[in-house]
């Protein structure tokens, strides 16, 4: 198998986990020593294809994204989720982002801008961490238990905040999450689930704004139009993907 090959396999591998590789279960399913493995996911590391999360683990690197929005697809969630999210910005006047799960992380997909900015927006690529924010907090509260648990032991080790067990189960009954001061002093969001075929969360649709003009009551007010946009998008991915 050349090199590329195997490059390949080891990012398919990484792809298809729900959550992030270990170095010896990657050796292990790509059929070679540990050592070489070791070396092979460095070197993907060091390209930004593979990354490690804080216990080592190996998750994907940010410059496949960059190259996933490079591709042309059939398929292509921003590209379905941008109308939609011009359309939402334009009645709220806050910033609209995009964030899609990719294990201890979120990643910024797409990005409409307010009339109202009052903060630097969210920078297409960037990865944020899961469980601190709005967005954060919902695809926390969504995402499988094994992962769930290691956020928040990391939370409890950084000393950042940690959303309860009720918190979360309350965000997964609503569909809805929101916050306040938290990803950033004062910024205000609020967030629900995209979803695909199934039922799968696919990704997140947040507004966000300045604390002061969405304050908790203007955020409760604007759920059922973020739950609007969210539902047409996921209309448009099923649809896609159908």
């Amino acid at each position: 198998m050349s090199v590329l090959a195997k490059a390949a396999a080891a990012i398919d591998l990484v792809a298809r986990s729900h959550e992030p590789v270990r170095l010896s279960d990657a050796a292990t399913a790509l059929g070679m020593p540990k050592s070489s493995a070791h070396r092979l996911l460095g070197d993907l590391v060091d390209s930004d294809l593979l990354r490690r999360d804080a216990s080592g683990r190996f998750l994907l690197g940010i410059r496949l994204l960059t190259w996933g929005q490079a591709a042309e697809s059939s398929f292509d969630i921003r590209g379905l989720a941008l109308p939609h999210m011009r359309r939402l910005s334009e009645l709220t006047g806050e910033t609209v982002n995009l964030h899609v799960p990719q294990g201890e992380y979120r990643v910024c997909v797409a990005t409409q801008a307010g009339a109202n900015i009052a903060f630097a927006p969210v920078v297409v690529g960037q990865a944020l961490p899961l469980g601190i924010g709005a967005t954060g907090k919902l695809l926390l509260a969504f995402s499988p238990e094994p992962l769930r648990t290691d956020v928040l032991e990391e939370l409890r080790r950084t000393g950042r905040p940690v959303p309860s067990a009720d918190e979360l189960a309350r965000i997964r009954g609503l569909r809805w999450a929101t916050s306040q001061n938290e990803q950033e002093v004062g910024m205000s969001a609020g967030a629900t689930v995209v979803t695909g075929v199934g039922g799968k969360v696919l990704a997140a649709l947040a507004v966000g704004g300045d604390v002061e003009r969405l304050p908790q009551a203007r955020l409760d007010a604007l759920r059922e139009d973020v739950l609007r946009a969210a539902s047409a998008i996921a209309d448009g991915i099923t649809g896609a993907e159908g």
